[in-house]
């Protein structure tokens, strides 16, 4: 196991007494070959060809990843496969793991993907009624701040801009806070790349499910257009109203990483090169490149 993001995580021998121990709640056969993956902030990852073993990578973490576990369990059928449980979570230590469905695919279509296609996953995301799962959604906008966001930002994100971004970066921060209310839906809340499996051209399945939260589908909208290069055809993504709200989503998201290792209390090394690559962000779409 290579260890390379630096995120705290649970003592070796912890971690294998905690994927043993949820492998066999999964009826795993005892001995069965483990690969273990890095998986962001989270959790650390146990998989087997069949399972896969969600551990939190702190102690305090343990509530948050059965949370997500019970948001999963309760989604209706979708189109496509999610994690669902496979065993009882299991503790040892305070530290919490959980085994779940394992889900096969690529995280990169064969061809460009198809805006098409993308439409269909939103569409089916934000379809799902919230009512059943409202007690296992996440705080909107928790990866930078929740309710909080603006001043988070404002206050703790912007001062560590160079000077010249600054007044660009309050400018998008003050249209995103300014975009009128809008229906909230089930918002996966991180619809990026690595999160949507594929099978050749179609979606196969979609995975970490931890800040699903009621929110403006524009910001899943925004995540999607920017982390599969579709800005350029976005209109087919959604519809006009949500896509020009997604656009001021999209204005922030350089800002809401930096926010993210702030609240995270991230290492200071980690916080400069995250706001070095939001910088670089910042600068080239305030010169008009594609974003």
């Amino acid at each position: 196991m290579t260890w390379e993001t630096r995120y705290p995580r649970p003592p070796r021998t912890t971690l294998d007494a905690l994927a043993t121990a949820a492998l066999a709640a999964a009826d795993e056969p005892a001995g069965t070959e483990i690969t273990w993956v890095e998986h962001g902030s989270a959790t650390v990852v146990a998989l087997t060809d069949r399972v896969a073993v969600r551990i939190a990578r702190q102690r305090q973490a343990g509530g948050e990843v059965l949370r997500a576990r019970r948001l999963v369990d309760a989604l209706p059928d979708l189109p496509f496969a999610v994690p669902r449980s496979l065993g009882e979570a299991v503790e040892v230590d305070g530290y919490t793991a959980v085994a779940t469905r394992r889900l096969h695919g690529s995280t990169a279509p064969t061809t460009t993907p198809d805006p098409g296609v993308l439409r269909e996953l939103l569409d089916a995301v934000h379809a799902v009624d919230t009512t059943p799962v409202t007690e296992h959604l996440a705080p909107r906008r928790t990866f930078c701040g929740g309710e909080a966001w603006e001043q988070t930002l404002r206050e703790r994100v912007v001062p560590l801009l160079d000077a010249d971004l600054r007044a660009d970066a309050q400018h998008r921060i003050a249209a995103l806070a300014a975009l009128e209310d809008a229906p909230r839906t089930l918002n996966h809340g991180d619809l990026g790349a690595s999160n949507v499996l594929w099978s050749g051209d179609r979606v196969s399945g979609v995975i970490d499910w931890d800040l699903t939260a009621r929110e403006d589908p524009a910001e899943d909208v925004a995540t999607v257009a920017t982390s599969f290069g579709l800005w350029p055809h976005v209109e087919a993504l959604a519809d006009p109203g949500t896509v020009r709200r997604a656009d001021a989503f999209r204005g922030t998201i350089p800002l809401q990483i930096v926010a993210f290792a702030v609240l995270a209390a991230r290492p200071d090394d980690e916080v400069a090169r995250t706001v070095a690559r939001a910088q670089h962000a910042l600068r080239r779409t305030a010169a008009g490149q594609v974003r």
